[in-house]
């Protein structure tokens, strides 16, 4: 059965994936020895310390893992944990990307961007494919109600104009760096 939680969770994923790719293109570019535009990185960063951690990963570790760790007596103790550690991973890389970015070190920006374009990836997999399987496994309708409304909740600090402007900056860094907007 397919729930609302999920689908909500799963919509923002597909915007994620979008900025990773933009990030490995640019993190090939630096691996090139041609660092990309400051301001695009800068942009990019913006993208996913507000919109990928302090958003949507906020909203999973505020709304959706305490969820299911009130509903299953914390069973999903592991697959959280191991969420959790990989949304840590990702800041650490953020801020090695900040540190690249402003030493100019395009060896380090290669790596840091590689990587972090492959944990974004392999981790967003993990949680549309077994993750979110094992939720739509543990909780009922009523409760993907309840979780829906607070996800929904959740997203108005965020704000539409917000949000669009950030998509706005995902189209534009993809028709820059990739050739196409999604």
């Amino acid at each position: 059965m397919a729930l609302n939680c999920t689908d909500h969770l799963i919509q923002e994923h597909r915007l994620i994936l979008r900025a990773a790719y933009v990030l490995k293109a640019m993190a090939d570019q630096a691996g090139q020895n041609h660092m990309p535009a400051t301001d695009d990185v800068d942009k990019l960063l913006d993208f996913f310390r507000r919109f990928a951690d302090d958003h949507h990963q906020g909203k999973e570790e505020a709304v959706l893992f305490p969820a299911l760790r009130t509903i299953d007596g914390n069973r999903t103790g592991g697959p959280l944990g191991q969420m959790t550690f990989e949304h840590e991973q990702e800041r650490s890389l953020v801020r090695g990307l900040e540190e690249s970015l402003r030493t100019k070190n395009h060896a380090d920006f290669a790596y840091y961007g590689g990587r972090m374009a492959e944990i974004l990836s392999n981790h967003i997999y993990k949680e549309d494919n077994i993750l979110f399987d094992l939720v739509e496994k543990t909780i009922n309708r009523e409760v993907d109600k309840r979780i829906t409304q607070e996800m929904l909740q959740f997203d108005l600090a965020l704000g539409p104009e917000a949000y669009e402007g950030l998509v706005h900056t995902v189209n534009q860094l993809e028709l820059k760096y990739l050739g196409k907007a999604a």
